[in-house]
């Protein structure tokens, strides 16, 4: 998680802890003991309470884990059982072995309202804001500084900061040296820290308060392990393990993620760039290992960057440093030193990341998500990670920077971590590249990127090198040909080319290819598209999908003879449409070809062939005027004596505060004023409750105090003869008022007027009126003789809202004259204005210009107010029937269950060594496998290869005859997250129709890594998901866990070879594995599987092997 929060001490900024769960009661030792007896005496399964409803932002995870010697260590040891979850532990009622539970809650960090979720990372704190002058500009005329400073984020910081790098110094901290003894950026002073073992006193982010903490470590020169007071020897074990992973003080060659970079941590910053430390005058990353009351980890931009621009002085709290928050709820959840190892890397390119600006969340998070898994030559984050969903295809139509629950089960991190990894292939835009995509952030408030407003720039470049020129561009907003939109068209077909089973058949072009550590594990389930099997008919009519923005639909026609897809000719253009047709052996090579409404398209042969759709709707993340609707209300609501039936007002509902980043004015019509006016004044009643005042020595502009957040400003419009317009802010008699220190400036006023150079121009009414309505008068003796229009300016930022600000009975006198009145007329107009940048324009603090800006009168669509419209591009299909007995005739079908489960309350399942995860199957007509991929989750020790077994359904569950285990391989410190086994007749039994099997999976082989953990056994991780047979032993969908009872402390000579738990061991779930099964035409008798013996398979091997 990344929290870009006001510095500390300031009100109304980000904190994690306002939706923070509970910490969980730890039982004392003898309530435990009772427990732990009372569980172990209990003849039958205990069902699991579920917790009490919490809060809609909560995540609960619940792990099972089958473990054989747990009986004999509770009988032995009740002391040593008291690290585990006791109260989730019960005894199976078909083996001495016990199954441990482990619920653990997760919380959804995020902002105090979803309305403002993507605005969130602008720079709200401003406490604490030291005015030093920012770092050198470079020449802003120089085009070569412009396109280092987008394409060589890193490179032009250096020069910026004049850093130079000295031989020997770490990647993430080079030019620091330089920096200490060659500029004045820290006059002199460095931070320092203490012996290990020493005591510090650091703010905890997570339950607050400020608490000691403890240096047990300093890793690589580089790395602090500080452990807060109550914490415990795991937290110290595993926190010190990933930072000796994360810097590979084993030098392990699976933690060395390319050639020439030897640690995850080298080529974290080698690519992404160095750690901010020009901000906090240290060489060091803070570990700071916590209570937080919630399963997590995070970092928070407004430690490093406290004083920006200025760095950190003696002065500066401890908190002001490159600091990185580790829960110790996570490492009792998790207590896997690779996971919080691959942790580390996704929280500390937030620190990179932040030390170049801010950007926008789905770019943040997926550039993190991106270097966590395959930048580093890591497993991609599996989609079902964290988060449930019901329908894979619900989350691929999804809004393209969807990130809640609601939307897309806050799956944005996975989604734009692998398309970030596709366009880091070499031939597209490449990895260096596809960084300065991600790294492209400024600190210029207003110029702060979002959506196409990077990715229209950049992706320009995709198969072409870096420009020699700069060249900034305004987003197309009428067309379906932008550089986003065909990246994301290419990004989906070439997901869908992992589908297809054989590398041969697949497309050639390097735009329709994921890259090569990925290619053969898809990390979406093929097998979730709508599916035409070519046998059940011969054509499709108007298929449809409702697609939201940047979304897409995949549908799949399984080996049609001849196929002509076509679009209709009513569907709607902003729905691009690409036809991949697979290749034939000996046959057509695969082809790709886009269709435009009305067109066709014919492929030769029997073909496996998909259609893929993305929503490129040009205006899908733009706003244009008409899409914002006014702020300002003519209504009866609030008003009461003395306004008058109805009033204006600047809100949103009855109750509700008003939307964040609101720029709208009220206009008069134009007022023409006397020359010869006497007194000429406007009056008027208003009332208002905008976020409350927050007034503090935070330095606005030009010295000016900051009294509030958002603000009401009253301004004159007046343009000459010549057609320009002047604005000017206006006065009330009595002033807009102050804070205790007579502070007045306004933080939204200062955003939009960064060169004010009067404190005038930065106020406004904020606060609260406390509900009464005031009378205010503003003298406009200046305006004699002019024609103008008056304005009443409202401005909000990007979080905390009031109910708005109400406005009656507008007045302008002329002496006794009446010039104006609003009367009953009601003829003013709500204006709403747009702030975006222009292209090209240069930030006034860091110089970095802006790639690509909306055009006059757009703004981006930053609160994805349109996340839920969608569009449809109605195909269809026809094909000529296949021969008896040939591809196109023979019946398919897929059997198992896609993953489906709550969004809040998943499950997971650990196996180990000597253990099998069985399903049964029946088979649906007389067939063969064709494939099955088994989905897992990342997170493993000691595993490295998996193995699919084909299992006689009744018992002992020998291997079918002939049949040996298949294997995948898991390599390295992390499991693929997928291992599909491609079978086919060579390798699969024939089953006659109705048959029943079992398919079980398993730990293959075992390899244990100097970091393991050695009283940790290997594990493989499974997501489960819901299936309503998994109890009914004669059903498919039956489950079961097969496992020898070798490592059971205690097993009695002669026992049975394998022992089963019995059904439904994981209550009413069971693991991911999808196959496709596929008729058989040759005659055939069916074995007795019934009777085949025990064959070797996983269930033969010593743990230990």
């Amino acid at each position: 998680l990344f929290f870009p929060g006001r510095a500390a001490g300031a009100s109304g900024g980000w904190d994690p802890s306002p939706r923070r769960a509970a910490p969980t009661p730890v039982p004392s030792g003898m309530a435990m003991g009772r427990l732990l007896a009372a569980l172990l005496a209990s003849p039958v399964f205990v069902a699991l309470a579920r917790p009490a409803a919490q809060d809609a932002a909560i995540l609960k995870v619940q792990t099972f884990d089958w473990r054989p010697d747990l009986a004999a260590l509770f009988a032995t040891n009740l002391a040593a059982a008291s690290t585990l979850p006791a109260e989730r532990v019960a005894q199976s009622p078909s083996a001495s072995g016990m199954l441990v539970t482990t619920r653990h809650v997760v919380e959804e960090a995020s902002p105090k309202d979803d309305a403002i979720r993507e605005v969130a990372k602008r720079a709200k704190w401003l406490s604490g804001q030291q005015q030093q002058p920012p770092p050198r500009k470079l020449d802003s005329d120089d085009s070569a500084t412009f396109l280092e400073a987008v394409w060589d984020r890193p490179g032009y910081r250096n020069r910026r900061f004049d850093l130079q790098p000295t031989d020997g110094e770490h990647l993430c901290f080079a030019g620091f040296a330089h920096m200490l003894s060659n500029t004045d950026r820290c006059n002199g002073w460095v931070r320092q820290y203490p012996p290990v073992g020493d005591t510090v006193v650091f703010k905890n982010t997570g339950v607050g308060g400020y608490n000691p903490f403890t240096l047990k470590a300093v890793i690589a020169d580089h790395i602090n392990i500080w452990l807060e007071e109550g914490s415990s020897e795991l937290h110290e074990d595993v926190s010190i393990k990933a930072a000796k992973i994360y810097t590979n003080q084993y030098d392990l060659e699976e933690l060395k993620p390319a050639e020439g970079s030897d640690s995850w941590m080298e080529h974290e910053c080698k690519i992404m760039g160095s750690m901010p430390f020009m901000y906090t005058c240290s060489d060091r990353i803070n570990i700071l290992v916590q209570k937080c009351g919630m399963s997590n980890a995070w970092v928070m931009q407004s430690d490093y960057l406290r004083n920006y621009p200025g760095p950190a002085t003696a002065e500066s709290p401890t908190n002001h440093d490159i600091i990185f928050y580790m829960c110790h709820e996570l490492l009792d959840d998790e207590p896997n030193p690779y996971a919080a190892a691959n942790t580390f890397a996704h929280e500390l390119a937030h620190v990179i990341q932040g030390g170049f600006g801010y950007s926008f969340t789905a770019m943040t998070e997926g550039g993190a998500t991106w270097l966590e898994g395959p930048l580093l030559n890591l497993s991609p984050r599996p989609m079902v990670y964290a988060w449930g969903f019901q329908d894979w295809n619900r989350i691929l139509a999804a809004h393209i920077y969807a990130d809640t629950r609601e939307l897309n089960a806050r799956k944005f991190y996975q989604i734009h971590g692998m398309f970030l990894a596709y366009l880091s292939q070499e031939a597209l835009l490449g990895a260096r590249a596809a960084s300065a995509l991600q790294n492209y952030q400024t600190f210029e408030d207003a110029n702060v990127p979002f959506g196409r407003s990077a990715y229209d720039y950049y992706l320009r470049y995709v198969g072409s090198e870096r420009p020699h020129e700069f060249d900034p561009l305004t987003i197309d907003v009428k067309g379906v040909g932008f550089a986003f939109a065909d990246a994301l068209l290419n990004y989906r077909v070439a997901m869908v080319s992992q589908c297809i089973l054989e590398p041969a058949l697949r497309p050639s072009a390097p735009e329709y290819q994921m890259p090569g550590s990925v290619q053969e594990r898809p990390y979406w389930d093929c097998s979730s598209f709508p599916t035409y099997w070519s046998e059940s008919g011969t054509a499709v009519e108007r298929a449809s999908t409702d697609i939201h923005y940047g979304g897409a639909a995949v549908s799949r026609l399984m080996l049609p003879l001849n196929p002509t897809v076509s679009i209709a000719a009513d569907a709607d253009p902003r729905v691009r449409t690409k036809v991949l047709a697979a290749g034939v052996v000996g046959g057509p090579a695969a082809e790709v070809r886009e269709l435009a409404p009305g067109e066709s398209a014919t492929f030769e042969g029997t073909r496996e062939v998909y259609v893929v759709q993305v929503n490129v709707d040009p205006s899908g993340e733009v706003l244009a005027p008409e899409d914002m609707p006014p702020l300002w209300k003519w209504t009866k609501y609030g008003c009461e004596d003395p306004c008058e039936g109805k009033a204006w007002w600047a809100g949103s509902r009855k109750g509700r505060g008003y939307r964040p980043d609101q720029r709208s004015g009220l206009r008069t019509p134009p007022i023409e004023l006397p020359e010869a006016a006497d007194n000429l004044e406007l009056s008027f009643y208003a009332k208002w409750d905008m976020e409350g005042e927050d007034a503090d020595s935070t330095i606005l502009g030009p010295g000016c105090f900051k009294r509030g957040w958002d603000g009401v400003q009253v301004r004159a419009h007046f343009t000459d003869a010549e057609g320009k317009e002047t604005v000017t802010v206006l006065t009330p008699d009595e002033g807009y008022g102050e804070g205790p220190n007579k502070e007045s400036a306004i933080a939204v006023f200062a955003e939009l007027n960064p060169n004010a150079a009067d404190c005038a121009l930065l106020e406004g009414y904020t606060g609260s009126s406390s509900g009464k309505w005031r009378l205010q008068h503003v003298p406009l003796q200046q305006f004699a003789g002019k024609t103008i229009s008056l304005e009443w300016f409202f401005a909000s930022d990007v979080s905390g809202a009031g109910e708005g600000f109400w406005l009656d009975r507008i007045v302008v006198m002329s002496g006794s004259d009446r010039i104006f009145s609003d009367g009953a007329s009601n003829d003013l107009t709500p204006v709403t204005l747009v702030d975006s940048p222009t292209a090209g324009a240069v930030g006034s603090t860091d110089g970095v210009p802006v790639v690509a800006a909306m055009p006059p009168s757009y703004a981006a669509d930053i609160s994805l107010r349109k996340a839920k419209q969608s569009l449809a591009a109605p195909w269809s299909a026809s094909w000529t029937p296949g021969s008896a007995g040939s591809d196109a005739a023979v019946r398919r079908s897929y059997l198992g269950w896609s993953y489906q489960a709550p969004d809040d309350d998943t499950k997971t399942a650990r196996l180990h060594p000597d253990q099998e995860a069985c399903v049964r199957h029946a088979a649906p007509f007389r067939g063969h496998l064709r494939s099955a991929t088994l989905f897992s989750l990342v997170d493993k020790i000691g595993v490295s290869a998996v193995g699919l077994a084909i299992r006689a359904a009744a018992a002992p569950h020998g291997l079918v005859e002939g049949q040996t285990p298949h294997v995948s391989a898991s390599s390295g410190v992390q499991d693929p997250g997928m291992h599909r086994f491609v079978l086919g007749t060579a390798k699969s039994p024939v089953f006659a129709e109705g048959e029943a099997f079992l398919l079980c999976v398993g730990v293959a082989e075992v390899r244990p890594l100097p970091a393991d953990d050695p009283n940790s056994l290997p594990f493989l991780h499974l997501p489960l998901t819901n299936v309503s047979t998994a109890a009914d032993p004669a059903a498919s969908g039956a489950t079961m866990l097969l496992f020898t009872p070798a490592a059971t402390p205690g097993a009695e000579a002669g026992a049975s070879p394998v022992q089963t738990t019995g059904p439904d061991p994981w209550a009413g779930h069971t693991f991911v594995l999808r196959v496709e099964f596929v008729e058989e035409s040759v005659d055939f008798t069916p074995s007795t599987l019934a009777a085949a013996a025990l064959g070797g398979g996983f269930l033969a091997k010593s743990g230990g092997d």
